[in-house]
């Protein structure tokens, strides 16, 4: 999240909050002396956007919040010449206006003044190409995670069932000699069945994968910020697209802390005149970015010994290994933020791994 810049070359402009719905959305015009041009509602359809059209004029500036209507929002409001839009950050915004009942007209009102007056907090939205990218790499994260699902399905099935032992010692619990035991067991009733359509499953799952992977490398082959990244042992390419897709240019956060505080790993504190209290991270911003950090931290820390050290130090100061690996999550993308604002390698990186797992963003 950045906090919006009060930029004097507009102040003199009008402005526009809009609050808005599913289907219709309230609209507050003001002048630049803050008084209230216009209050209307318009239809979330082309008509609508006609008659907005037809009452603010194209040099104005608009705001509106943060919502999963916002890209359409933007998007189509661009479509007819409104140049000049920002988007609010809903969480910032409310701690900025606390209301306790829900009112549009009144709402686009305090809109409309916070951006007046330059006090508006702004969300950053995707390009049309960074939300795809997004999109691919969150479908990979759900695909994951499903496929993760069933292999434990079906290895619970097994064990259920007393086999699960019986099949070839591997280290991949689905190696190609064990899926192919697996498809060699027979019940001989209906249980057949059911193990031919969890393994099934599987297939289906793990092929829909493929097609995913190989949009995913493509993007990354051009990507400065993931090949950047790569160079921390650790991190293969999905794992760098995760994080640079929701870093996003790395400029837009004045330091590393604003950077930690997006990915939710900063403490929330709780301050009096006298009292200062840390208490759990804060979890802001995606989950999916959490996520995808933390295991960051679980690969990354298995092969570099300073991070290890700063991981191990922390859990025998604190007694708490959840509170270390948080730690070392803030640690890590401060580091990651030095990498990308000053254009550097991981200053800890083995050359010739970085090289290979490059040279396998060009296998499809």
């Amino acid at each position: 999240m950045n906090k919006k810049i009060r930029n004097d070359k507009n102040m003199n402009s009008p402005v526009v909050g809009i609050d808005i719905g599913e289907e219709k959305s309230a609209v507050t015009y003001l002048s630049p002396e803050g008084e209230i041009r216009d209050n209307f509602e318009f239809d979330m359809n082309t008509d609508g956007y006609n008659e907005f059209a037809s009452r603010i004029p194209r040099e104005t500036r608009i705001a509106f919040e943060a919502s999963g209507s916002a890209y359409v929002v933007d998007r189509t409001l661009r479509e007819f010449g409104y140049n000049d839009i920002t988007v609010a950050h809903p969480k910032e915004l409310s701690w900025i206006v606390k209301s306790k009942k829900k009112n549009d007209k009144v709402d686009s009102l305090k809109l409309a003044k916070l951006h007046l007056v330059g006090m508006l907090p702004e969300s950053h939205l995707l390009s049309e190409e960074d939300r795809i990218f997004r999109d691919l790499l969150i479908q990979r994260v759900k695909l994951s995670s499903e496929i993760s699902s069933m292999k434990n399905s079906i290895i619970g099935y097994l064990k259920r069932e007393g086999l699960y032992s019986s099949l070839p010692e591997s280290n991949d619990s689905f190696s190609e000699k064990r899926r192919e035991a697996m498809k060699n067991i027979k019940f001989n009733n209906q249980k057949d069945l059911v193990l031919k359509t969890m393994t099934d499953r599987l297939e289906f799952l793990e092929r829909q994968r493929d097609p995913l992977d190989v949009e995913i490398k493509k993007i990354a082959r051009d990507n400065e910020d993931v090949k950047l990244l790569m160079t921390i042992p650790g991190i293969d390419y999905y794992l760098a697209s995760l994080l640079s897709s929701y870093i996003g240019d790395v400029k837009r956060f004045p330091n590393a802390d604003k950077l930690a505080s997006f990915f939710g790993v900063i403490p929330e504190t709780r301050d009096s005149s006298t009292i200062r209290r840390r208490g759990h991270m804060s979890k802001e911003g995606a989950a999916t970015a959490r996520w995808a950090l933390s295991i960051a931290v679980d690969t990354v820390t298995l092969r570099n010994k300073p991070l290890k050290e700063y991981y191990d130090s922390v859990k025998n100061r604190k007694g708490s290994g959840k509170y270390a690996h948080v730690s070392t999550m803030r640690k890590l993308i401060r580091m990651i933020y030095t990498m990308l604002k000053e254009r550097r390698e991981w200053k800890y990186q083995d050359v010739a791994l970085t090289e290979s797992k490059l040279s396998r963003l060009d296998d499809d």
